[in-house]
């Protein structure tokens, strides 16, 4: 499969990559197929998962696919044997072309053709595990056989990465901005509003992987940091499309409320959903904000002087 990567998190039922291989048997190893011989696509004794919606695949309905769990938690593989003449063949058991399947021949023909294996692989929870992880399996994932003769098998090996960051000071990481002192004066009527201050999340430990972008399947051709900030002690959301948050409960100042920005200090950051700020890069990078009083009364004397916080838990993902 060699190497796919898979934004931490990507929905479950997200293609995570695909690869194919295909064996040809050649003159004297030709199969000869009589009537009623059978022809099978065995699959590995893996556990298999349900209740996962996949897209299309390579031109593929997906809906009668079996999805098998790999060693590597969270990750499961659906796998692909087409090139069976349906006019030659009727099924036995299974949906052709999904494995498991088994084929019964109606007529004498050769298998001269190569034999074709598609894998792909299929996020199936969140458990993948951080960093690599290696697909490796001691049995084979499909075995070819007629009756009781095994023809060739496929072993399906390869590596899946998870892409994401981590916080420069762990999952706790507690950021204040210092928003001054400023005067009532200043203000000089609802919606006014002070200079803003910059609001800087560190990232370290970046994975940004690579992303196919010529395929239909793949929904990300990236990985993205997405940022969500919710109101937090007491601190309520005002105007969410704003970005105006409210004071927290121990604070005594009255009329007044902090707004988040975009960088550009200029475009409101929407609260209470997830926001796409930037596509992963190198082992580091910043998601940068910020934020400015806001007065939200409509007296023109200004807000009531007194202590102004404002708070906000922010969360982060990776899709």
């Amino acid at each position: 499969m060699g190497t796919h990567y898979v934004p931490r998190d990507a929905p479950i039922g997200s293609v995570i990559g695909t690869a194919s291989v295909s064996y040809s048997y050649q003159h004297s190893s030709d199969i000869t197929c009589l009537l009623n011989d059978t022809w099978e696509a065995r699959a590995s004794s893996w556990p298999k998962v349900s209740g996962i919606s996949l897209p299309p695949i390579a031109g593929l309905e997906m809906g009668n696919a079996s999805i098998a769990k790999t060693n590597v938690p969270g990750v499961g593989v659906v796998m692909v044997a087409p090139g069976r003449n349906s006019s030659q063949w009727t099924t036995y058991s299974g949906v052709q072309p999904y494995v498991p399947f088994k084929l019964t021949n109606i007529s004498s023909l050769r298998i001269v053709k190569p034999v074709e294996t598609q894998f792909t692989l299929i996020k199936i929870s969140d458990e993948i595990p951080m960093g690599s992880s290696a697909i490796k399996n001691s049995t084979a994932a499909v075995g070819f056989w007629s009756g009781s003769r095994r023809f060739h098998s496929v072993f399906l090996t390869g590596t899946v990465v998870r892409s994401e960051c981590s916080l420069a000071g762990g999952a706790n990481t507690y950021i204040e901005v210092p928003m001054g002192e400023v005067m009532r004066r200043q203000f000089n009527g609802k919606d006014s509003h002070m200079d803003s201050k910059e609001v800087v999340i560190p990232l370290t430990n970046c994975t940004a992987g690579t992303y196919p972008t010529d395929q239909g399947w793949n929904f990300y051709q990236n990985a993205n940091a997405h940022l969500r900030l919710d109101g937090a002690r007491g601190s309520a959301i005002v105007d969410a499309e704003r970005g105006i948050l409210g004071l927290t409960t121990d604070s005594t100042a009255k009329g007044v409320a902090v707004q988040v920005l975009r960088k550009d200090g200029v475009t409101p950051f929407t609260l209470g959903r997830e926001v796409s700020m930037a596509r992963l890069s190198g082992s580091s990078m910043n998601i940068e904000l910020k934020a400015r009083y806001i007065q939200t009364s409509d007296t023109a004397a200004g807000p009531e002087p007194g202590k102004a916080n404002a708070r906000a838990a922010f969360t982060l993902t990776y899709k």
